[in-house]
């Protein structure tokens, strides 16, 4: 006797169902297995790592792994693939943190370096700037300079290094242009002392009486006043620049343009004081009362260029 028959398809179904989540619970089994087999190494790993420089240069690595490491203590089912993929990235990661925290300190040290070499070499260049200064105002300035760059240096720790170098350069390039207004201001100065001494020694060779220079603080100008037997005087007033104005008081006629010629050549040939084509600034001697604000002597008045060889 024979029968044939057939298993419902879905009583087939039922069961491979079954068997896959049998299969399933055992494979996750399994899977917290290692999870807690590689969950011990990283542990084992994090306490052999457990220095103040990892810690420091590798502080958010040293975070994720501790936080992987922490996922293992209650496991949902549906993580432990999850979970388990993140202890091997762990594991991966603490076998190169050491070499990682150690060019991180480095590169560290280097951005250090290099903000301190180019705030130092601005300490010393405008520190050097400083010996050949020779007016007051640049001190003061310079002063103003060396607490701008203290101001970098308090600032150095959390500064990039594009942003000291951009700072010191431009203190450095400020220093610079201290020291050439410094040096103009220098020969400004010692072209004036050239001329007002040549202006004295002239006139006293032509027979004036030469007062004292006598330095004007309303203008700046240092005024030379220069009077003969007669009672005729020439006052010259010299500008910072070089620059001079005159004054001449008493002379009549052609002999005021040839006393100021006399004067003028004679410093030329003396003393290599060089004047350009004079300007004649003549005004009417009627409309001119002595102790005026310019020009105190009354008198023509003229003004010319000097500058010297």
């Amino acid at each position: 006797m024979s029968s044939r028959g057939v298993v419902p398809a879905w009583v087939i179904e039922k069961q491979q169902k079954q068997i896959a989540l049998k299969r399933e619970a055992e494979r996750k089994k399994q899977i917290r297995k290692q999870i807690a087999k590689v969950a011990g190494v990283v542990r084992a790993q994090m306490v052999a790592l457990n220095n103040e420089e990892v810690n420091t240069w590798a502080k958010e690595e040293m975070e994720f792994v501790q936080h992987a490491v922490d996922s293992t203590v209650s496991i949902a089912k549906a993580d432990v693939d999850f979970v388990l993929k993140r202890l091997h990235k762990s594991k991966a990661i603490l076998e190169q943190v050491e070499a990682l925290a150690e060019n991180r300190e480095r590169d560290h040290q280097r951005i250090i370096e290099a903000k301190q070499t180019a705030y130092n070499a601005a300490v010393d260049s405008v520190k050097y700037i400083r010996l050949e200064l020779t007016q007051i105002f640049s001190e003061q300035e310079h002063e103003r300079l060396m607490n701008d760059l203290l101001d970098v240096n308090d600032k150095l720790e959390h500064a990039t290094v594009e942003e000291v170098t951009e700072a010191v350069e431009t203190i450095e390039s400020k220093a610079v242009k201290l020291r050439e207004r410094d040096h103009q201001a220098a020969v400004d100065e010692e072209l004036r002392r050239h001329i007002i001494s040549s202006v004295v020694k002239t006139m006293s060779e032509l027979g004036f009486v030469v007062g004292k220079p006598k330095l004007l603080r309303e203008s700046g100008n240092v005024a030379v006043i220069g009077t003969l037997s007669s009672g005729r005087t020439i006052r010259f007033d010299v500008r910072v620049s070089g620059e001079m104005e005159f004054d001449m008081d008493g002379f009549k006629d052609r002999t005021c343009s040839d006393s100021l010629d006399e004067v003028l050549l004679l410093m030329e040939e003396r003393f290599g004081v060089e004047s350009g084509p004079v300007q004649h600034n003549w005004k009417n001697p009627d409309r001119i009362s002595k102790g005026s604000k310019g020009f105190p002597t009354g008198g023509n008045t003229r003004s010319m260029g000097g500058s010297g060889q």
